[in-house]
């Protein structure tokens, strides 16, 4: 994780990541979000609206809500898309598994999001 000064020339991006009990044990431990056993890579939600509705799909139950930033250049090498529907997330990014060590590298520290 970076402790980056984000500037004008790269200002911070928002995602969101829903994790379950063993990715959030991992990126408490390790304060990045791993890797998947499939090696596919990570996908992220780009608003808190999407992120929620991906939480509340029966299939996330117990699972966590977390918040990062990323510098607007690693969010732009991200493959974006629409995740339509009822629990789709929205507006998203993915990065390929070889994305993810610039990913880690840049991110800001993920924050577990409290609702209130």
């Amino acid at each position: 994780m970076s402790d980056k000064w984000f500037g004008e020339d790269d200002p911070p991006v928002s995602v969101y990541r829903v994790v379950d009990e063993p990715e959030l044990s991992y990126l408490e431990t390790y304060g990045n979000y791993g890797s998947n056993p499939s090696q596919s890579g990570k996908y992220f939600a780009l608003t808190l609206d999407g992120a929620r509705a991906f939480a509340n799909a029966p299939m996330n139950v117990g699972s966590t809500l977390t918040t990062a930033t990323l510098p607007q250049s690693v969010a732009n090498r991200g493959v974006r898309f629409n995740d339509p529907g009822r629990y789709g997330a929205g507006s998203s990014l993915f990065f390929s598994q070889r994305q993810l060590g610039e990913v880690y590298g840049t991110i800001s520290r993920p924050v577990i999001w409290k609702e209130r």
